[in-house]
């Protein structure tokens, strides 16, 4: 019975220790950069939406949607992009694109508005643990295209703007909030579990 025990601990622990815990990198080990890599070249045939779909999260209506970009996603999406052209990536271009989010929380949000420059008066705010982050970087789409979206809205403009946030303060494996308010206090909210992305 005891050997049994023991036996059970040891695999109980085996598979414990062996999964990998699954969070945000905020930096990447060697080994992470080789599996963003792999997974960029092994995916280089799917679009967009599908290739980051573990980063982003899409609103209620399912129209605006927004995406977090971490070192590992935006590793892959190049190494994707290298792949599609036959080449690798070099070590200055896998630094580089790892600089591009050091230290923030980066996100990129599509919206749909009824002008060009909808966005122009829009603030976004992170909340973590019901506290607001403020942005370090807001970057409003004040030309945002026309786009034809049927019977749902004839007439509407896409925006694509920029929100990065320190992320010194959250924790890599919590959840967060990206709220954007417009001027009439009308919000969009995106909950990003960081616990289930890389």
């Amino acid at each position: 019975m005891r050997q049994k025990c023991i036996l059970l601990w040891i695999i109980v622990l085996f598979f414990g220790l062996s999964h990998d815990a699954t969070a945000v990198y905020y930096s990447l080990s060697d080994e992470q950069i080789k599996q963003a890599i792999a997974y960029g070249e092994k995916n280089n045939t799917l679009d967009y939406v599908a290739f980051l779909g573990e980063w982003v999260v899409v609103s209620n209506e399912g129209l605006e949607w927004a995406a977090l970009n971490t070192n590992f996603s935006i590793l892959a999406y190049e190494a994707k992009q290298a792949s599609l052209a036959s080449r690798k990536l070099t070590e200055a271009q896998i630094y580089q694109s790892m600089a591009e989010v050091e230290d923030v929380l980066s996100f990129h949000v599509v919206l749909y508005g009824n002008s060009p420059d909808f966005t122009k008066d829009y603030h976004a705010v992170l909340l973590y643990k019901n506290k607001p982050i403020q942005p370090v970087v807001e970057q409003n789409d004040t030309h945002a295209r026309p786009t034809n979206l049927g019977v749902r809205l004839s007439v509407s403009y896409r925006a694509t703007c920029r929100y990065d946030f320190p992320n010194y303060c959250v924790e890599p494996d919590e959840e967060v909030s990206l709220v954007i308010l417009s001027p009439l206090n009308k919000e969009r909210r995106f909950i990003f579990k960081l616990k289930e992305m890389r």
